[in-house]
């Protein structure tokens, strides 16, 4: 090979490496626990969950209505907010985490400087605990160098003590 093709196989192998890691990095962050009425921020997106109201079903499920204020602070872009960017982490008996997504299905558009008010609804079976809010959007420019820490927010819907911290 030519040395030209050494140093475009390099990079591109240095890239791999950097992106792996960094993704390593952002998957292994332990999360924080982050109280209802506290802004999480997401780029140029704040989440703040502003109510939780928890109702347990005959047979020992839960129903949980959760209010989630999003506000684009954005000075030009819009913001498209679907009700699956938030879900619920609860776990069972063996301590194994499961993801529950929101049985409502609403979706909106705010521009640049605007806010709205989310409405979701969550059903957890029975045998679930430390049911937790979280909220995974993917990753945007402004928030990429901080490993997504959006995504490691938990925002306890009921007393969280879950089995192995996660």
């Amino acid at each position: 090979m030519k040395p030209k093709v050494w140093y475009v196989v390099a990079a591109v192998a240095t890239v791999v490496l950097i992106g792996g890691a960094f993704a390593a990095w952002a998957v292994a962050r332990i999360p924080y626990v982050v109280a209802v009425g506290t802004p999480i921020r997401h780029d140029d997106f704040l989440f703040t969950v502003t109510s939780v109201q928890r109702r347990r079903l005959a047979g020992g499920s839960a129903h949980y209505l959760v209010a989630v204020r999003v506000q684009n602070q954005a000075k030009i872009v819009g913001y498209r907010w679907r009700d699956a960017i938030a879900y619920v982490r609860a776990f069972d008996s063996g301590g194994f985490g499961h993801d529950f997504f929101p049985v409502t299905h609403g979706s909106f558009i705010l521009q640049a400087g605007d806010e709205r008010t989310a409405k979701l609804a969550f059903d957890i079976p029975a045998g679930y605990s430390s049911a937790n809010l979280r909220f995974w959007d993917g990753v945007f420019m402004g928030d990429a160098l901080n490993g997504a820490a959006y995504g490691k927010a938990i925002v306890p819907l009921e007393q969280y003590d879950p089995p192995f911290g996660t």
